[in-house]
């Protein structure tokens, strides 16, 4: 009875060690994703730099080319500025030139961060000179050209967003630590679940139901979690680019649930097909048993056989 006692309660807590390495295992596979995953750590830093570093910047330097180019106040200019931001060709140049921008956060330790800010601005040459002219001021083209060509090669201030990319390498490095040391404890703790189990099929298929339904509640959670933090775009840059990252990789949990639900499949067959043989055998043993007890006489033989 002590025996048997002792043996459960190692059992819970080898089940414990299990669904805490399962859970470090999700968590760690799904953020490795991420950080392999570039086009979604770009529209998270895009959502942030947005609003915080890069569109007031972009709007001065236009400014700045505007007055430069043509003799016309600030004022003037600004307001300019102010109804250019409702044109979606000048929206798509101005999301150039945040991308430009992005990139240059990326850019490796040591080396500056550069915005080729008249490659990326250049579209957005006709409709200035279209809305200045329908403001009754000439702007020559050429000219405006030339204005944004002298801080074609803009070194950005980033700040400590600069560290960005060595930030990226590092979380990588360490949640491959992560997914290596919870993927060896998650195997240690099934391995030993299976040896203090009876049923060795049916803990098989309960490991592989926890897997499955904590795969399913993360991804559930991360989406849900992705919504709630920024339900309508746009709360704040923080929120926005945390929801990018919530919502992105998905995929790797129902990937995990599904090779959970094979294994699982696979236990349960098993466990009930061992269900099936013992009977099955006893059947046999029964009837050879019985046919072995059977002896017949050679005046019974005379007697079966017809005359």
């Amino acid at each position: 009875m002590l025996r048997t006692s002792a043996r459960r309660g190692t059992l819970s807590i080898v089940m414990w060690v299990f669904g805490l390495s399962t859970t470090m295992l999700l968590v760690g596979l799904w953020g490795r994703a991420v950080t392999v995953d570039e086009q979604t750590v770009t529209e998270s830093a895009m959502a942030v730099v947005d609003a915080d570093l890069a569109q007031d910047r972009i709007y001065e330097w236009i400014e700045g080319a505007i007055t430069q180019s043509q003799s016309i106040g600030s004022a003037d200019a600004e307001a300019s500025i102010a109804q250019l931001r409702q044109r979606p060709e000048f929206e798509r140049a101005i999301d150039n030139a945040i991308t430009g921008f992005v990139s240059a956060l990326f850019a490796p330790p040591g080396e500056p961060a550069v915005v080729d800010l008249e490659a990326a601005l250049a579209p957005a040459v006709p409709v200035v000179v279209d809305q200045l002219s329908s403001q009754d001021v000439s702007v020559d083209e050429a000219a405006l050209r030339a204005a944004l060509g002298d801080v074609s090669g803009v070194q950005v201030d980033t700040g400590g967003a600069a560290d960005l990319a060595e930030a990226v390498d590092g979380a990588r490095t360490f949640l491959s630590q992560v997914v290596v040391f919870a993927f060896f404890a998650m195997m240690a703790s099934a391995a030993a679940a299976l040896a203090l189990s009876d049923e060795r099929y049916a803990m098989l298929r309960t490991l592989s139901i926890r897997v499955l339904l904590s795969s399913l509640s993360f991804a559930v959670l991360f989406r849900l979690g992705a919504w709630a933090l920024d339900p309508d775009g746009g709360r704040s840059p923080i929120a926005s680019g945390g929801s990018v990252l919530l919502g992105s990789n998905g995929h790797v949990f129902l990937f995990i649930a599904f090779v959970a639900a094979v294994v699982g499949s696979a236990g349960a067959w098993v466990a009930w097909q061992r269900r099936r043989w013992p009977a099955t055998a006893v059947t046999s043993d029964a009837m050879d048993t019985d046919l072995a007890d059977i002896n017949f006489s050679d005046d019974d033989t005379k007697e079966l056989l017809p005359v």
